[in-house]
């Protein structure tokens, strides 16, 4: 039987994941020494364990019905949970992601707002965590290689629904309905039967956390949805992007509103014209307006000092609020976090081309196996710098010490077979 590799306890593995095969494609040599041979790194970060945490309040929010709070409830439990970890101390934290109290802040803002957004995002009736298996060679000596997936979200909102993109109505016809792909999923995959109005299109989304936004309009080229769209035969493919952002707050922040606020809605989108003084009860008075009389302030302001400056600032915000363009808001009702929903429609000829790269990776992976060969393909300069953030670099500069002091083989349950299973 044809297997993809034999892991470091000795179990042969047949199946692999789009981030298997990107490890691979990045550096042969890097999953040799992760996947077969169990190295791993002891850093441990702490955006892993948040994405996790903000995953499940979202799902735990949607089964709830809605009901208010509770994904903000499901998140403050998780993540309080993280603190029990042995590891906790020494938790990695970037820059934006401060500690685990300014986390703890973010992900009840996150969760927060996507209470208030869900209501305009195409998410209807989500089934969460769907594992999909799909044969990559069937038929041919090769048919024992499968494709594993895991798709955060499989959602059924109505096909014409604002956020995604356009498609003609849908005909009553079975021939040339938009669900048709809940007919084609493979036999011993989950059944979904599609919508006998023929109203409703599936859409796959992928939940991501991450310090900078997405660039929403190249979504259709990002490759693991492409892969999602190949595995499933579902075109349409989106990302809820959690962007994580600081907490204090600044002229020219962008920011939205968790609570209405005069004319302001909840989940306003705008920018900081000014901050007030925090007052006796460390609450601190916002200015929010949009980008025009962000633009007429700072031009109004420039060059202005001392008094003559204090008086425009004052006056600014005093006409401002009185003539509506400017909303004073407390701090605590505005957030810096934000939330994106990117989605596209991929093509049968886009679809079709994933599955022979797939094909071509494994076959690829499979030779490195029979060969024992595993190429190393390093890169030290700009702009392939790979090398030097890789944690397996210990090992291909032959550095022990190094080695042992920031890598591990323990806890090689994680090489069972089922760490193979992509989880995004």
């Amino acid at each position: 039987m044809n297997i993809l590799y034999r892991n470091s306890s000795g179990k042969d593995v047949t199946h692999s994941s789009y981030s298997s095969r990107q490890t691979f494609k990045h550096c042969p040599r890097e999953f040799q020494l992760t996947r077969v041979h169990g190295w791993w790194s002891k850093e441990q970060r702490a955006a892993t364990l948040f994405g996790r945490c903000i995953e499940a309040g979202l799902q735990a929010y949607e089964e709830n019905h809605r009901k208010e709070g509770s994904g903000i409830e499901c998140f403050k439990r998780m993540w309080n949970d993280v603190k029990l970890l042995p590891e906790f101390d020494k938790l990695i934290y970037t820059a934006s992601e401060g500690s685990w109290d300014q986390l703890l802040g973010t992900g009840q803002q996150m969760m927060k707002l996507y209470e208030i957004r869900a209501p305009r995002l195409p998410i209807t009736n989500p089934l969460f965590q769907q594992k999909l298996r799909k044969k990559i060679f069937p038929g041919t000596n090769l048919d024992a290689l499968e494709n594993v997936a895991i798709l955060d979200i499989l959602s059924f909102p109505a096909w014409d629904h604002k956020s995604l993109p356009w498609q003609p109505p849908v005909p009553a016809g079975c021939d040339d309905c938009a669900v048709r792909w809940s007919c084609s999923l493979e036999a011993d995959g989950p059944k979904y039967e599609p919508c006998p109005t023929h109203r409703t299109r599936e859409l796959i989304i992928d939940v991501k956390t991450s310090g900078k936004d997405f660039p929403s309009d190249l979504v259709a080229l990002d490759p693991q949805l492409a892969e999602y769209a190949w595995q499933t035969r579902i075109p349409d493919v989106a990302f809820l992007w959690f962007v994580k952002r600081g907490h204090s707050l600044k002229k020219g922040d962008k920011v939205s509103t968790l609570a209405p606020a005069g004319e302001l809605w909840a989940g306003w989108e705008g920018f900081v014209i000014e901050t007030g003084e925090p007052d006796e009860a460390g609450r601190m008075w916002v200015y929010l307006g949009s980008w025009d009389t962000l633009q007429k302030f700072e031009t109004g302001a420039k060059g202005l000092r001392g008094k003559v400056r204090d008086a425009f600032i004052s006056n600014f915000l005093d006409a401002g609020r009185a003539g509506g363009s400017i909303t004073a808001v407390s701090d605590q009702d505005v957030t810096k976090q934000r939330i994106q929903f990117a989605a596209a429609r991929l093509t049968e000829e886009e679809m079709n081309d994933v599955g022979k790269s797939v094909a071509q990776t494994t076959v690829e992976m499979v030779r490195a196996h029979e060969m024992d060969f595993y190429e190393k393909q390093p890169g030290v300069r700009f702009p392939n710098e790979k090398c030097n953030f890789c944690s397996m670099r210990w090992i291909c500069l032959n550095r022990p010490e190094e080695r042992d002091k920031n890598l591990s083989k323990k806890g090689e349950e994680w090489l069972d077979g089922n760490y193979e299973e992509d989880n995004g």
